[in-house]
């Protein structure tokens, strides 16, 4: 069977103090550290738990891992025929498929994550993760709890996880009727504000305004977008939808159903951790989990390693 490869691409949540380690003797991924410590004004290898936790800094660090990860399993002859990214991680599957450099893709995620928090700190939004419900049962509870203010399901992870999001009081009557709804878990996350739902539409303008700013390109290879799970390459397009994934629901699910569809059997994690191919646990495909490959046998080259 000829492999079909899709780099993933994860979201916030991965991250972690030390995540560099594995991959801190590549040259390259120091020159990408120093064009996100130039930008950041934060020492990359000293980043604490509790910083990592900043939206504003989160999303350009992961960023960078990621794109840190594509060029080593690029080296190693490992090249996507798809690329797609959860939430945050979208922007580092557009980095893969050539749609900005680097230092643009950045540029906008260091400015999504500014803007993001913004609004946090000028809201009460939560998020939740719902375990074991199905995805209409869960859309219908967030239906019911929106006299309370405003609540939607954001994230369709997988069969059995969604994850919603909204004001504090709407968000709790969710979680409770879920709970009463036979829910497996419910799970509050540790974010700073109700990502992907309409708290997050006033970041519309500034954000596309800092896309229009920036070098794009028809991608080079197609990218499933979190908007509605289809391949895309023109660059328009692709902006759009970038744009209305602010506050709009994140079909991972969707996306992965769409891979499979296309004909993908080999899926790769390009990043920390291993969430998304820990969501896809049960499927019957061969995956690869970038961080642990890397810390086995992508920093072993000597031809990769600094002098």
């Amino acid at each position: 069977m000829n492999k079909r490869i899709a780099f993933l691409f994860p979201g916030q949540g991965s991250q972690y103090a030390g995540m560099f380690e594995p991959v801190k003797h590549c040259q390259f991924a120091k020159d990408y550290i120093a064009q996100f410590e130039n930008q950041l004004h934060y020492r990359f290898d000293n980043l604490t738990e509790d910083e990592l936790q900043q939206t504003q800094i989160t999303q350009p660090a992961l960023y960078t891992m990621s794109a840190i990860y594509t060029s080593l399993l690029k080296e190693e002859g490992i090249t996507p025929h798809f690329v797609a990214g959860h939430s945050l991680g979208e922007f580092s599957a557009l980095y893969a498929a050539g749609f900005f450099s680097f230092a643009d893709g950045l540029s906008i995620v260091t400015l999504r994550g500014k803007l993001m928090q913004e609004i946090a700190n000028q809201s009460t939004g939560k998020m939740a993760a719902i375990i074991g419900l199905p995805r209409n049962t869960i859309v219908e509870i967030c239906a019911e709890c929106s006299q309370y203010g405003i609540i939607s399901a954001v994230n369709f992870n997988s069969p059995t996880q969604t994850v919603i999001s909204g004001q504090s009081e709407a968000l709790q009557k969710a979680c409770e009727l879920a709970k009463t709804s036979k829910a497996k878990l419910v799970v509050p996350l540790a974010v700073s504000a109700a990502f992907h739902s309409q708290l997050m539409a006033p970041l519309r303008e500034p954000f596309e305004k800092g896309l229009q700013s920036l070098t794009l390109h028809d991608t080079n290879i197609p990218i499933i977008q979190n908007l509605d799970a289809q391949p895309h390459q023109q660059k328009q397009v692709i902006v759009e939808n970038l744009i209305s994934q602010l506050h709009q629901p994140v079909l991972w699910q969707d996306s992965i159903d769409t891979l499979i569809s296309l004909g993908v059997n080999y899926f790769v994690e390009a990043g920390p951790k291993k969430v998304l191919t820990g969501l896809m646990k049960l499927l019957p495909f061969q995956m690869v989990i970038s961080e642990e490959w890397i810390k086995t046998k992508g920093t072993t080259n000597g031809h990769r390693a600094a002098n």
